[in-house]
């Protein structure tokens, strides 16, 4: 009987794991889970790919992966140097400058954190140099409030309770059963 209940755990822990795993269409693996905010923008010589994470920009640290490519085609560039500052809704209100980097295993994609310390309206710029030249990328945020409630945590808490309810019903099961 044991085995039937730690067989259908484990069955359960897998859908669960499905469940909490699937990433909406318009979301970016480049660094974990990013939510897409520019895609395939033309800025000079480059070809830009943002996203952030968390996916709705919350007053608190942000995420960022940027994923460069040429203009001209599907070259990568590896060498480019690029800082991300953000100006707040208040005037004087910045964050940053924050150098973004690559790592060699996904050397086109750049990722770098910055805290977001105001609500409202924030404009965060890219600013890139590499062989191929400079170019300045300027994409708004509207920053809320941080809250709510995350999906992931919902989802293991009922997973954890089931587990449990399914042990405890095994045992339950077995001292009932006549020896």
């Amino acid at each position: 009987m044991a085995t039937k209940t730690w067989t259908f755990l484990g069955i359960l822990l897998m859908i669960a794991t499905v469940f909490a795993a699937r990433v909406p269409p318009d979301w970016v693996s480049a660094n974990g889970a990013t939510r897409l905010i520019v895609n395939d923008v033309k800025e000079g010589p480059y070809l830009f790919r943002v996203g952030i994470l968390p996916g709705s920009p919350k007053v608190g640290n942000l995420h960022l992966s940027v994923l460069i490519q040429s203009a001209d085609g599907d070259g990568i560039i590896e060498d480019a140097r690029m800082t991300l500052q953000a100006a707040g809704p208040e005037p004087g209100m910045t964050a940053g400058p924050v150098q973004a980097t690559n790592t060699p295993l996904n050397p086109q994609v750049f990722s770098a954190d910055i805290t977001l310390t105001a609500l409202g309206s924030w404009t965060m710029t890219l600013e890139t140099v590499s062989e191929l030249g400079e170019a300045t990328l300027v994409v708004p945020l509207q920053v809320t409030e941080a809250g709510g409630f995350n999906l992931m945590i919902v989802v293991m808490i009922v997973v954890i309770v089931l587990a449990i309810a399914a042990l405890g019903w095994s045992q339950i099961k077995q001292r009932k059963r006549p020896a």
